[in-house]
C-alpha cells in the first residue's frame, strides 16, 4: 500500500512538473500572437528554468528573440540587433541539440537559417537550409530561401570580383604615381570590410520571412480552433 502511495505521489510531481512548463510556454505563446515578443521571451525563459530541455521552450525562445531583431530592421533601428539575431541562433541550435525527432531537427535548422541570413551570413544560412531539406525535402519555405541565400551570396561574390578587376586596373593606371597608390592602398582597405546587402536585397528577405510569418500565424490560429479550451496543448 506504501509502494502505491510513492508511485502516485511521484506521479502527481511529475504531471506538474510537465503542467507547469507547458502552461509557462502556453502564456509565452499567447503573448506571442499578441506581438508582445519580449513579452514572450520571458514565459518562455521561465518555462526552460523547470526544464531546460524542453524542445518548444528553446525554440520558441528563438522565434521571440528573432521577431524583436526583425521588428528592429523593420524599424531601421540597429541598436541591439546583432545580440538578438546571435541569442535567437543560441536557443535555435539549443532546440536542435535537444531532439531527436528528424521534423522538429529540420525546423530548428530552418530558424537557424533564418537567423543567419538576417545577420547577412550568408554561406551558413545556405548550409543551414540544405540540412533541413535533407530531413524535410518537402519544405518549401526552406527551398525558397535557400534559393534566395544562394542569390545574394552569387551577386555578393560578382561585385568583390568586379571590385578586384577595378583594383587591378587602377593599380596599372597609377603605378607611377606614388602619391596616388597610397591613398589609393588606404582606400582599399577601407574596401576590405565586410560588404553588407544593399536595403534592397535586405527588402527581399524580410518580405520572404514576413510572407512565411503570415503562414505561421494561419497555421497557428487553426490550432488553436482546434484545440479548443486544451490549454495544456502547446506548438
Amino acid at each position: 500500500m506504501r509502494r502505491i502511495f510513492v508511485i502516485i505521489c511521484v506521479l502527481i510531481s511529475i504531471l506538474s512538473f510537465s503542467q507547469d512548463k507547458v502552461e509557462l510556454l502556453n502564456k509565452g505563446n499567447e503573448y506571442f500572437q499578441e506581438e508582445n515578443f519580449e513579452k514572450a521571451e520571458e514565459y518562455y525563459k521561465k518555462s526552460l528554468e523547470i526544464d531546460n530541455q524542453y524542445y518548444k521552450a528553446n525554440l520558441n525562445t528563438g522565434h521571440s528573440l528573432f521577431r524583436q531583431a526583425f521588428s528592429l530592421i523593420q524599424e531601421q533601428d540597429t541598436t541591439g540587433l546583432k545580440e538578438f539575431l546571435e541569442s535567437s541562433e543560441l536557443f535555435y541550435r539549443s532546440s536542435l541539440e535537444v531532439t531527436t525527432n528528424k521534423n522538429e531537427k529540420s525546423e530548428s535548422l530552418y530558424n537557424l537559417g533564418n537567423a543567419q541570413i538576417l545577420s547577412q551570413n550568408l554561406e551558413e544560412s545556405i548550409e543551414s537550409y540544405k540540412q533541413s531539406l535533407r530531413l524535410v525535402p518537402e519544405n518549401m519555405n526552406a527551398k525558397h530561401n535557400l534559393a534566395l541565400a544562394q542569390y545574394l551570396l552569387n551577386k555578393k561574390q560578382k561585385n568583390q570580383e568586379n571590385q578586384e578587376d577595378s583594383k587591378e586596373e587602377d593599380k596599372e593606371k597609377k603605378k607611377d604615381q606614388n602619391q596616388e597608390d597610397k591613398q589609393k592602398e588606404k582606400e582599399e582597405k577601407k574596401e576590405e570590410k565586410k560588404e553588407e546587402l544593399s536595403k534592397e536585397e535586405i527588402e527581399q528577405i524580410l518580405k520572404a520571412l514576413e510572407r512565411e510569418e503570415e503562414e505561421v500565424q494561419e497555421d497557428l490560429q487553426k490550432k488553436k480552433v482546434i484545440g479548443g479550451n486544451k490549454l495544456l496543448k502547446d506548438w
